[in-house]
């Protein structure tokens, strides 16, 4: 757990910086680091220094600051919400915006997809489904953190349990809504007819296809040109060969759609403020993932499972000072897998999406385990719940999410299977020995700090009653 959301929090710092030369360069900004590696990676790392020094400075000046980063994108989130719609209505819109703002229409996009072999790779929904659920999978994962933040929240016995059940209903329809809008106004724009190259079946692609597996899709490059002279995405050369002039291409993004409806209308200063709105939207993933992973640090310390000076907590800002910088300092290599800076983004694939995916699903398939078997094994404790629901809603409820972690967990390592059961690369090698070495390391300083803790005479079983300072 503590892993999955250190390494989650320097992720979403190179993705916040990612996003700035995404959204301000669709809307015309001049900004141009988006794809660049080396600045992402700065980015990314300053991103995370930043959170990390205000978290010091306290809980209640963080807190000021995660309001004012999600009250902005709040009301410009109305502005999202407009642009699809009207984008789905309209789709010239999209035409429009997409010419302007990338420089070539989307049927160039479109061609440029089909001859890189994007109708070679129809997918069937299983296939679809596993590649999907890593990214929205992590995407929650910051929302269901907060249950850990209970220590932070007066009355959270009574208050907790109803904020998750509304806001959790809320914001899954939000994803839901956006994802969908989003997609409807991109897909209505240059459908193309084009047959299956394998058995001649006729299937309709358009602009959202082509936009997306530009952008993620394991796109043939060397279809176009040689790869190994001018290296992969290379726009320059792209126009060259094909005769377009393709001026400012940005990764797909939700978000960037509703930006090309705006440019669409002519309201190019729409498309700054959707900007402004997009990335605080991606920040707002920030403050979750270190106050959890340097809680986490913390109670672990406190509880004597790690060296106890790391629970020091400052006693002018009451922040735990150790955990947070130990929090900062393990997400530097998530900000160098997600960047890829130095290529080295293979070597540490147990700090990508789809390595703290794994971690994750692991702490909440045991977690469901648990919260399933805590009414019958541990009554006593299931008794004395603020909340109180029945034994087998409990153990129902607990089995179901236990199914659900699972599946997730099983999907996440087929689609590490590579690095994880069978590295041949020094690449998949070096992931390898890191997710393994993780987890060895974890399991060493459980085994000596319980040994040292059982000599010393402490009782593990009664960790829980000494309560963590405020």
């Amino acid at each position: 757990m503590f892993l999955a959301e250190a390494f989650s929090y320097g992720l979403i710092g190179v993705a916040v910086f990612e996003a700035i030369g995404i959204f301000f360069g669709i809307a015309g900004a001049p900004i141009s680091w988006a794809n660049d590696p080396v600045l992402l990676f700065i980015g990314g790392v300053i991103i995370v220094w930043i959170f990390a020094v205000l978290a010091l400075l306290g809980t209640k000046l963080y807190g000021r600051l995660m309001q004012v980063i999600f009250y902005i994108p709040v009301i410009i989130t109305i502005i999202f919400f407009a642009m699809w719609i009207g984008g789905a209505m309209n789709p010239t819109l999209i035409s429009d915006g997409v010419t302007n703002a990338m420089g070539a229409p989307p049927q160039t996009f479109v061609n440029l997809a089909l001859q890189t072999g994007m109708a070679n790779k129809v997918p069937d929904f299983y296939s679809a489904l596993s590649y999907a659920i890593p990214g929205a999978f992590w995407a929650y994962m910051g929302w269901y953190a907060t249950t850990f933040l209970a220590g932070e929240v007066k009355e959270a016995n009574k208050k907790l349990p109803n904020v998750l059940v509304v806001a959790g209903l809320i914001i899954i329809v939000v994803y839901l809504a956006a994802s969908s809008l989003s997609a409807i106004a991109a897909m209505n724009v240059q459908q193309t007819t084009y047959p299956d190259p394998t058995d001649g079946t006729n299937h309709t692609w358009s602009f959202f296809q082509a936009y997306s597996w530009l952008t993620y899709g394991d796109v043939n490059w060397d279809a176009i040109y040689n790869t190994t002279q001018y290296g992969s995405a290379n726009w320059t050369r792209v126009n060259e060969v094909m005769g377009t002039n393709v001026t400012s291409f940005q990764p797909a993004w939700s978000t960037g759609i509703a930006s090309f409806a705006s440019i669409g209308m002519g309201l190019g200063w729409l498309a700054l403020v959707i900007a402004v709105g997009a990335v605080f939207w991606v920040a707002n993933d920030i403050p979750p993932f270190l106050l959890v992973a340097s809680r986490t640090f913390f109670a672990m310390s406190f509880d004597r499972m790690m060296p106890e000076k790391f629970s020091y907590v400052s006693e002018r800002w009451h922040a735990p000072v150790w955990a947070i910088i130990i929090t900062a300092v393990l997400a530097v290599p998530a900000c160098i897998a997600e960047s890829n800076v130095g290529g080295l983004a293979g070597y540490l694939g147990f700090a990508g999406v789809v390595g703290t995916d794994i971690f994750d699903a692991f702490f909440l398939t045991l977690f469901c385990i648990s919260a399933m078997l805590l009414p019958l094994e541990r009554k006593e404790i299931f008794d004395r719940a603020a909340v109180k629901h029945s034994v087998g809603s409990i153990v129902t409820l607990g089995a179901v999410a236990t199914l659900g972690a699972a599946f997730c967990l099983f999907i996440f390592i087929k689609e590490s299977v590579s690095w994880i059961f069978t590295p041949t690369s020094t690449a998949d090698l070096a992931s390898f020995f890191g997710f393994f070495g993780l987890i060895g390391v974890g399991l060493l300083l459980y085994i000596y700090y319980r040994y040292r803790n059982t000599v010393r005479g402490v009782d593990m079983r009664t960790l829980f009653l000494s309560i963590p300072p405020e």
